[in-house]
């Protein structure tokens, strides 16, 4: 059963209701969720679309998606991080000891689904409503097209195959009915919902929302990954596809927020560099710092690998690990400390795009191009550019590079665990060969206990 957490509430999805009204035609921007309304009721004309819309946006604050654990768990994994805190359910993930029914793994599955459950009221009930004028529709429609095609590559990176829901779930017995689509499968959904996403979103200005730069960006990263699968046989015509997608992003907008500070500082709310974002306030604040910090929970800290792994000089390193002067936890992590609770969450940027581009580059044996490229991100991080024939030769070289590139640019964003993953290097860089199946997260216990088509992952 994928849980929905209470089928009532999902069904009025907590998205809309009495809207204020749409600024112009075709504005599905300017519209706040203010109240609840039975799904039957949901969607009637351009405001209540339009209010619709931004409940499902609000989705992606939770703190079991980009509110906290989207960012948290892809390093909390990892090499990057160490467990520092009382939470015993991040101490099972930072040492990849994970049970069948962990709790921070239950609560992701859960928020990521409940998301998709929102995208596709929007997508089903959007176009049977008369009232909804075309350019509303064409938008709605293509931002939860995005979104949707966002969880369900989050839900692939970090379980493998999943169920796919492509209509709104209105009873248990739906959901207890779904089954374990392929990896396979679920790449193929994620791309026919970014074609879509891309001919249909109308908005081409605000990070804070999809656009169809973000729908390339988000492209690029999906093929990227797809194109790393063990006995994928398709793998160069998925790298050519990323860099070809890249590219279009990179037409433009290619210039990087300088400084780095900028990025996570006190600037740092609406950078050019953003892609798209998720946004926080004075209100809906996240909960990422609190983790990282020794003044929060002090959950999570930087390990000692990854402080080490930063270059002299690297603008990157203060702005992602503060020293502490506490001698039992040496670090803090420092990327969401500026602004505790409403620092925006970054969740596609530029700097990702070129070192997207410059690894497709690198596996395609276009080794000068791939070098040129990640050297835009060590020119803003204050270190020396790398040249073919001296610090990388091989092609071997060369991914190595980029990779660690990847881990320094991208530390507590979430990224570092599938980046393993995808390389194939989960297993030895945590020294786990004598548990494999923890590469994968396990399905939520109460979940397979209710859909016997739910199969569990290996390991669990």
């Amino acid at each position: 059963m994928i849980n929905m957490n209470r089928f009532p509430t999902l069904r009025r999805m907590a998205l809309v209701g009495a809207a204020m009204s749409v600024a112009a035609c075709g504005d599905v921007l300017n519209v706040e969720p203010v109240t609840s309304l039975p799904q039957d009721q949901l969607i009637t004309d351009n405001a209540t679309a339009t209010a619709a819309l931004n409940g499902a946006y609000d989705g992606l604050q939770s703190g079991s998606y980009y509110g906290l654990s989207a960012l948290l768990v892809g390093d909390l994994a990892s090499d990057n991080t160490v467990w520092t805190g009382t939470f015993q359910y991040l101490g099972e993930m930072a040492t990849n000891r994970m049970q069948a029914d962990n709790a921070e793994v239950t609560s992701m599955w859960t928020a990521i689904y409940q998301q998709i459950d929102r995208d596709n009221v929007l997508i089903n009930k959007v176009p049977q409503v008369t009232l909804v004028t075309d350019p509303v529709r064409s938008d709605v429609m293509g931002q939860a097209y995005f979104m949707r095609a966002l969880g369900f590559h989050n839900l692939v990176k970090f379980w493998g195959g999943v169920p796919i829901p492509t209509k709104p779930i209105a009873a248990p017995s739906e959901a207890q009915a779904y089954t374990r689509a392929t990896v396979t499968e679920v790449y193929t959904q994620i791309l026919k919902d970014l074609d879509s996403a891309q001919v249909l979103i109308r908005n081409t200005t605000n990070t804070r929302y999809a656009t169809p730069m973000a729908a390339r960006a988000l492209r690029a990263r999906v093929l990227f990954y797809r194109a790393g699968l063990t006995g994928n046989a398709g793998s160069a015509a998925d790298y050519q596809g990323a860099l070809d997608a890249a590219n279009l992003v990179l037409a433009g907008r290619d210039t990087l927020t300088v400084p780095y500070a900028d990025l996570f500082g006190a600037a740092g709310s609406n950078t050019t560099e953003d892609i798209f974002r998720v946004s926080f306030n004075a209100t809906e604040t996240n909960g990422i710092s609190n983790y990282y910090l020794q003044v929060g929970r002090a959950e999570v800290a930087p390990s000692p690998n990854i402080d080490a792994a930063y270059p002299a000089g690297d603008a990157r390193k203060a702005w992602s690990i503060r020293p502490s002067g506490n001698a039992g936890r040496p670090l803090n992590g420092n990327k969401y400390a500026a602004r505790p609770g409403t620092e925006h969450v970054h969740v596609i940027r530029l700097a990702e795009v070129i070192l997207i581009k410059a690894e497709a580059l690198a596996r395609l044996n276009r080794l000068p191009e791939a070098v040129a490229a990640y050297n835009k991100v060590r020119v803003r991080a204050g270190i020396p550019v790398h040249t073919l024939g001296n610090q990388v030769t091989t092609q071997t070289d060369v991914i190595n590079a980029i990779e660690l590139e990847r881990r320094l640019e991208l530390a507590f964003e979430g990224d570092r665990w599938p980046d393993l993953n995808r390389l194939g290097k989960a297993i030895a860089v945590k020294g786990i060969a004598d548990r494999p199946g923890q590469a994968l997260f396990p399905i939520p216990l109460r979940d397979t206990r209710t859909s016997p088509g739910l199969v569990q992952n290996a390991g669990y």
